[in-house]
């Protein structure tokens, strides 16, 4: 087998890949970007929200954009719901497809080198390369090396061992496209009928299409057909095929996103919001700093591990104390019963959460998670 070099190989070209890669490659560096899908932009479970912040960092254009989204309805256990109107929009629906496509465009002109269908099978990290080991798409494995590797690859049950240990809690998000009526608003779904200690929704994502799925900790599909047959939902599907994808969704981050010439970043990393399972914001940002740590790095000529812990405390820095607000406020309203939360909606519907509300960040929970643990959760359940 040969063993073909480049400065940089990133492993992973959906967007929190691609992205990495576009920096890097317009910096001047050679870049290999290695997908092990034949395609970029396939049979992606994503739901597509993205906020405000996240379309305008890059620009997008308006096609890829589907729904815009200004209003929620919470429905809790009980069938009692609750609407929030925005004045301004609080999100997009975006096709994720044409962004993942889009944003790996960014990559290819910025001068990165594409491998579809490459499978990576095998990687070394040393003190003086870093290599893998790649089954091609047309079944032969072939070698590369770089300086430094970056791995965004997603979320997997099955981690690269000797790199890094995923996260040991995670839940299952399932979801399904279906044509609907009468949908004019996202719709959560709270209680232990719908998923026990998580929530459902259906998005719309056109006119009368939209996207209905759950989070679980178990029997994500099972949970998903009950959830399809719930009463409010199903006299408004008009058209449904069994078309459901499921894909593990980390809870919490990884011990250490970093090692001896190598980032982990993205869903790998955990850089998750555990209140909502979102992904794509957290991890471009954390793109920006991976990029930035390893520029530096070859200024420098430094591939250490101690050199490349800088990009963890960077990106601790600034989403920290979002991931650990958001997986206390998880950990408790897994606690909570049907009756709570059905109390919690009243308390919302008579104006007690909708100031703080009004003014939260649709990517940053964490004043929001305070303030409902201050003013709204028991004491007892603070203390488990």
């Amino acid at each position: 087998m040969k063993n073909k070099k480049h400065d940089i190989i990133v492993i992973g070209a959906g967007p929190i890949g691609s992205y990495t890669a576009s920096l890097l490659a317009g910096e001047g560096l050679d870049v290999g970007l290695f997908e092990r899908n034949p395609v970029i932009g396939k049979d992606i479970n994503c739901t597509g929200i993205v906020s405000s912040d996240c379309i305008g960092k890059f620009n997008l254009p308006g096609d890829l954009i589907t729904k815009r989204i200004d209003s929620i309805r919470a429905i809790s256990p009980s069938g009692n719901s609750f609407r929030y109107q925005s004045e301004s929009p609080l999100a997009y629906v975006i096709n994720r497809s044409l962004f993942d496509l889009e944003i790996n465009s960014m990559a290819l002109r910025a001068g990165a080198t594409l491998y579809l269908g490459a499978k990576v099978e095998n990687i070394v990290a040393s003190d003086d390369l870093f290599s893998i080991r790649v089954k091609m798409e047309n079944g032969r494995s072939e070698e590369f090396s770089s300086e430094v590797g970056v791995l965004a690859t997603g979320f997997e049950l099955n981690s690269f061992p000797g790199i890094y240990k995923k996260p040991m809690s995670f839940l299952f998000g399932i979801q399904a496209d279906v044509c609907i009526s009468d949908l004019r608003d996202v719709e959560v779904y709270f209680g232990e009928k719908i998923t026990p200690g998580s929530f459902g929704w259906v998005v719309p994502t056109g006119a009368e299409t939209a996207k209905i799925g759950l989070m679980a900790k178990k029997d994500p599909g099972q949970l998903l057909k009950g959830f399809l047959q719930n009463p409010m939902i199903r006299k408004r599907i008009k058209h449904y095929e069994n078309n459901a994808r499921c894909s593990p969704i980390p809870l919490k981050r990884i011990t250490r996103s970093y090692g001896e010439r190598f980032l982990i970043v993205g869903e790998a990393a955990g850089q998750v919001k555990a209140t909502t399972g979102g992904g794509i914001y957290f991890g471009l940002l954390c793109s920006d700093i991976a990029a930035g740590v390893i520029l530096k790095a070859f200024r420098q000529e430094d591939f250490s591990s101690k050199a490349f812990e800088e990009y963890e405390v960077g990106w601790m820095k600034k989403l920290g104390p979002e991931l650990r607000a958001g997986m206390m406020l998880r950990n408790i309203y897994a606690r909570l019963s049907d009756s709570h939360i059905d109390f919690l909606m009243d308390l919302a519907k008579r104006d007690g959460i909708l100031p703080v509300i009004r003014h939260a960040s649709f990517d940053w929970h964490k004043d929001i998670a305070h303030y409902l643990m201050r003013h709204f959760i028991p004491k007892k359940l603070l203390k488990k």
